[in-house]
């Protein structure tokens, strides 16, 4: 612990000074009088805490709201029963919320409460009981699921018993499906959480004598519990259900089944669910969508299903639904190759013929690769860019000549840097070296990147000196590209070459040369005095990339050096250093950091309370004291959350 923590420790509140400052009408001694008594699980204070839930005051709530939780305990519990009457709604709702997480210190009052003459507390403790989890209550529960006048009561307990998930209520669940609707709906949910097999039999009973609703619970819970017994009975009434209901009731058979599953229907049975999997596709629903889309994936080779499939992908939107949108894509791979998927190459629909080229590019085998190749020249240049780059990325040592055609003859740049990508760092094809050397000097900076990390991909030491050479260009871009390559060669067999850079006129060039020096040399005096000279650069990005680097190779003789960064002209540059000096802690820099709290920007000031924070200590606390009543919301409430954190800290190190 840092002297300043120690000096917090021992200024701590005495228990009559938390007591005395909670009953202050000032609401910034109040909130710290409630952290305090927070930090030192002070129980007496828990009388004046909860008095306060009648503060007008948001900030004041919720000091006692964290203070109650970390306390806590059964008179804690207790106390803020009563607040569930509250007439206040967002006070309830923070009752409740503080309940759900501390009720189990003394389950007793809470179970008490399940008898309450008003139905709402039945409500709102029945609710806590279940979010608690705690298998002492299910017999309580129970009862109160059988006998509760209140249907609303009744609904609630059965979502309760599921979240509980004991197996020793699945009784009682299975006879409130003979309750009203809405209870119904609440127990056969439960039952599926708890995914009992005994109670397929009861659910299975009910389909014919409940209403659609429930029907639609029933088939989701069936499908929920893997009840592989429900399957025949589900398969005999999909021909009498439609609409929504015939839908949950394919995914249910999925769901239990399984994809692969489904092969061991008979030939009728699934040529009937392939049919009503294919109707389902026009739903809109993308969560039905899925999970029929699993189904069909099982069906092989079948031109009607790949159709219907590829059709679908016409009525998407592929910018915003990709999930979907890749799910159709699996699903046409484990389908295969046929003669649809690759007519869908040439369609007229864009997406259509974008799902064909990633099918085909991720078939399994040469096939997949094969079509496309065959297709290739036909394609426009969006087309050839997805078609490539897939390639590029599935092919083999047997596609080289294809790629080695494009790199030496190919206009597209897209095309060029797929083959560069392949040629050079999957396939280290050395014999287009030559090739691959000219495309450095490209002024497209894509084809100029992917020929660079080709070439040093090669691990060829002709080619690594011939881009070394470079390092005198009169183009800055490719002084830049020689300057990176000494660095990711040998920074220290090129340390001459890397410091004359730090004086280049360009200052893309110098930045590189930084990083180079930065993390390619052991730590060294040198090294340090090469970073410090960097910080004094006219640019800005110079500077901030050199903060960057401090952030890794710290050390004590660069703290001086970042200390000088919190002046710098640029705020990104100070925030930088800012959040170094909070990373490791500098207690040393207080000070500097408080001061810098009256002339600084939102954002800046923001980082400051942030570094405070890390670095924390009751210089730092008292500083954060000071911003907490600032007229900026987003400065106050960054202030409260670190004095939070700096008094978790302190008292987390004093026990």
């Amino acid at each position: 612990m840092t002297d300043d923590q120690n000096a917090a420790v021992e200024a701590k509140m005495t228990e009559e000074e938390i007591l005395q400052a909670l009953a202050s009408k000032d609401s910034m001694v109040v909130r710290q009088a409630a952290f305090e008594a927070a930090n030192q699980g002070l129980k007496s204070a828990l009388p004046l805490l909860v008095s306060l839930f009648e503060s007008q005051s948001m900030g004041i709530i919720e000091a006692v709201e964290v203070a109650v939780r970390k306390i806590r305990g059964e008179e804690a519990v207790r106390l803020i029963i009563p607040v569930l009457r509250n007439e206040d709604a967002t006070v309830r709702n923070i009752a409740m919320d503080i309940l759900r997480e501390i009720a189990e210190d003394d389950v007793q009052s809470m179970i008490d409460l399940v008898y309450d003459e008003d139905p709402d507390i039945r409500i709102f403790a029945t609710d806590i009981l279940g979010s608690i989890k705690n298998a002492s209550v299910v017999q309580v529960l129970s009862e109160a699921l059988i006998h509760d006048p209140e249907v609303n009561v009744r609904y609630q307990v059965a979502i309760s018993l599921g979240e509980i998930k004991d197996p020793k209520c699945v009784e009682v669940l299975k006879q409130a499906i003979a309750d009203e609707e809405w209870v119904q709906y609440a127990a056969i949910g439960a039952l599926a959480k708890i995914r009992d097999t005994q109670s397929v039999d009861v659910l299975l009973q009910a389909l014919d004598t409940v209403s659609p609703l429930v029907v639609s619970i029933i088939i989701e819970a069936l499908g929920g519990i893997s009840a592989v017994k429900a399957v025949p009975r589900l398969l005999e009434y999909l021909a009498k259900w439609d609409g929504p209901i015939r839908i949950k009731a394919l995914k249910a058979i999925i769901q239990i089944l399984g994809p692969n599953a489904l092969s061991f229907l008979g030939a009728q049975q699934l040529t009937s669910f392939q049919e009503y999997m294919i109707e389902a596709l026009k739903e809109k629903d993308e969560e039905t969508l899925m999970v029929i889309l699993s189904g069909l994936s099982s069906v092989g080779m079948d031109p009607a299903v790949t159709k219907a499939i590829l059709d679908l992908g016409k009525r998407i939107d592929a910018n915003v639904q990709l999930e979907l949108l890749q799910k159709i894509i699996d699903t046409l791979k484990l389908i295969g190759y046929n003669e649809e998927l690759e007519n869908a190459l040439s369609s007229d629909n864009e997406v259509v013929r974008r799902i064909a080229i990633e099918t085909c590019g991720g078939l399994q085998g040469k096939g997949g690769r094969f079509v496309l190749k065959r297709h290739f020249e036909q394609m426009n240049s969006e087309d050839k860019k997805h078609a490539i780059n897939l390639m590029a990325t599935n092919s083999d040592e047997h596609d080289i000549p294809f790629f080695v055609n494009h790199l030496e003859h190919s206009q597209e740049p897209e095309v060029i840097c797929a083959a560069l990508r392949f040629l050079g760092v999957k396939q280290k094809h050395v014999e287009s070296a030559p090739t691959m050397i000219k495309f450095l000097e490209s002024e497209d900076q894509n084809i100029h990147d992917a020929a660079l990390e080709a070439c040093l991909a090669l691990e060829d030491e002709e080619t690594v000196l011939k881009i070394t050479s470079y390092k005198d260009n009169e183009r800055a871009d490719l002084r830049k590209m020689a300057i990176y390559t000494m660095g990711y060669i040998n920074a220290e067999f090129f340390f001459e070459d890397l410091a004359k850079a730090m004086d280049d006129s360009d200052s893309s060039v110098r930045k590189t040369a930084i990083e180079a020096i930065g993390y390619g040399l052991p730590e060294s005096e040198t090294k340090n005095k090469m970073l410090m000279f960097a910080m004094q650069d006219e640019d800005k990005e110079v500077r901030l990339n050199t903060v960057g680097i401090m952030s890794e190779q710290m050390n004590e003789e660069l703290i001086p050096t970042l200390v000088t960064a919190l002046s710098d002209t640029d705020d990104w540059v100070k925030m930088r250093a800012l959040e170094v000096l909070g990373l490791y802690k500098i207690d040393s820099v207080v000070q500097t950091v408080i001061d810098m709290i009256p002339n600084s920007e939102k954002l800046v000031k923001l980082k400051i309370i942030e570094t405070l924070a890390l670095i924390g200590g009751d210089q730092a606390f008292q500083a954060l004291l000071g911003l907490v009543d600032s007229d900026d919301s987003d400065i106050q409430h960054a202030a409260q959350v670190a004095m939070e954190s700096i008094t978790r800290e302190l008292g987390e190190n004093d026990e």
